[in-house]
């Protein structure tokens, strides 16, 4: 199936690693010319060669924290001089759950405001900076990559309403930019095998654990939320925008409706 995307431009957030790269690795496929940021400038510059010797697209990367708002109008700013414009734009940049206490007595302030100026209001700072150049050309995908820690009560005190939050910013952005051919869309990723993921879970028991958790009876690869994310940048996903979609192999048996 031709997705329609060469020629497009697309900015991925926190695309030096994981889900992010997965994801500039698949747009690129498509023949999307891509900006990649992160904070951390050796690993995006090689990220960057790497994907452009692969694909042979342009693929620019552009150091940012997405904490600050000035260097989120910058990296906007930048990468729409880099590549021409901006039609699509993912954000995937924010700290992975599960690596600091979320409990309930034990979690600190500090994670809780963290995550959310990360996380919510830096997908929302990059949204509003880069919907003037979406609405220019009257057309333009936004993918939010959210996590399924929304759906899940207990111990996830910061990552659970981060999450949350994500879904609302889709919705409501998706209800002010859809006049203007934007669609804006989140996923939710279940357990994903990604570097940070096997950094951290190297016990065999513990990763079949994992994996019997989900429908399929192994772990969700960065590939394969890439491909979802990557069909929803497209023009074909036109009448899909609003919502969430959860790309998690089938974990849990609540039913959705």
């Amino acid at each position: 199936m031709d997705l329609k995307l060469s020629g497009k431009k697309a900015l991925i957030i926190g695309g030096s690693r994981g889900i992010g790269r997965a994801i500039a690795r698949q747009m690129a496929l498509e023949g999307v010319d891509c900006t990649i940021c992160s904070r951390n400038e050796s690993s995006l510059k090689i990220a960057a060669e790497e994907l452009a010797q692969e694909t042979k697209r342009n693929i620019y990367p552009i150091v940012a924290d997405t904490t600050n708002p000035d260097s989120i109008l910058k990296l906007v700013e930048n990468s729409a001089a880099a590549m021409g414009s901006i039609d699509i734009l993912i954000n995937s940049g924010a700290r992975v759950g599960g690596q600091e206490p979320e409990d309930f007595n034990s979690i600190k302030d500090e994670l809780i405001l963290k995550d959310f100026e990360e996380k919510y209001l830096g997908y929302f700072r990059s949204i509003r900076a880069v919907a003037p150049y979406m609405i220019k050309n009257n057309w333009g995908r936004i993918i939010n990559i959210s996590g399924l820690a929304a759906r899940i009560g207990g111990n996830y005190f910061s990552s659970g309403p981060r999450n949350v939050s994500v879904v609302h910013l889709t919705k409501s952005a998706s209800m002010e930019l859809g006049k203007h051919g934007i669609t804006v869309n989140a996923i939710y990723p279940g357990i994903v095998s990604t570097e940070a993921f096997r950094e951290r879970v190297t016990d065999e028991d513990a990763l079949r654990q994992f994996a019997s958790m989900n429908a399929l009876g192994r772990l969700i690869t960065a590939e394969e939320i890439a491909n979802v994310v990557t069909f929803l940048a497209s023009p074909l996903s036109a009448s899909i925008s609003g919502d969430v979609i959860s790309v998690t192999g089938g974990i849990g048996n609540t039913v959705y409706y």
